[in-house]
């Protein structure tokens, strides 16, 4: 598991029962999320877009503010935290296109990691949209623990779930031995980024419940 800790333990403890029994999970974050200081980041006027549950997470409280969020999980986390959320896509494109083909008369804050895909904030500024970006977190990269490299070193099957491009490119570039190795990727970019490590599967949708099947898929076939 590869994710920040606290969302690996999440994604594990909510696998389905019979999955859970399957697996033997091994600990290794490649990404630390830390937040970056800054004034509140949105104005009573703007409305809020979140394309990761750390956004949500490292935002102040939604106050009943209104947002726009990436995928299921996003959306409820914004909820939580105050936030008059609805879900505007699956991946950030979704995101993008549902902003850009709906009338939206408010100004809108990307807030988001340092890092980040999709090129939220340009596109819907040409689509002469009134948006801005807010960065609140960090994504540091970590190396792969002993553990982990002590799995994918043994001949037995290492399943790695991979959730953004970012931590496929580093996982990637940590392994030199690839053959016991299966990717399940959260998407095709995801996928892409994860090359050399080319045994891989992609989930059918970029949500956990397709990431839970694409992985028991994977030890049926290993």
């Amino acid at each position: 598991m590869t994710r920040p800790r606290a969302a690996a333990e999440r994604f594990v403890a909510d696998m389905p029962d019979a999955l859970r029994a399957r697996v033997n999970p091994i600990y290794s974050p490649l990404l630390s999320i830390v937040p970056v200081s800054h004034s509140d980041p949105i104005t009573d006027d703007e409305t809020a877009i979140f394309t990761s549950s750390y956004g949500v997470l490292n935002a102040p409280k939604g106050a009943g503010r209104r947002a726009y969020c990436i995928g299921t999980a996003t959306t409820e986390r914004a909820k939580q935290h105050g936030w008059l959320a609805q879900m505007a896509g699956h991946t950030a494109d979704e995101v993008v296109a549902t902003l850009t083909e709906h009338p939206v008369d408010h100004k809108l804050v990307h807030i988001r990691g340092q890092h980040t895909r999709g090129n939220v904030v340009a596109r819907l500024q040409a689509a002469g949209k009134r948006v801005r970006d807010c960065v609140v977190y960090e994504q540091l990269l970590l190396r792969l623990s002993d553990a982990a490299r002590n799995a994918i070193s043994r001949e037995e099957l290492t399943i790695v779930p991979l959730f953004s491009p970012r931590t496929a490119g580093q996982f990637a570039s940590e392994v030199s031995r690839t053959t016991s190795i299966h990717v399940v990727a959260l998407s095709d970019s995801v996928a892409e980024a994860a090359k050399p490590v080319h045994s891989s599967s992609v989930a059918v949708r970029p949500d956990a419940t397709a990431m839970y099947e694409a992985i028991e898929q994977a030890i049926g076939a290993g």
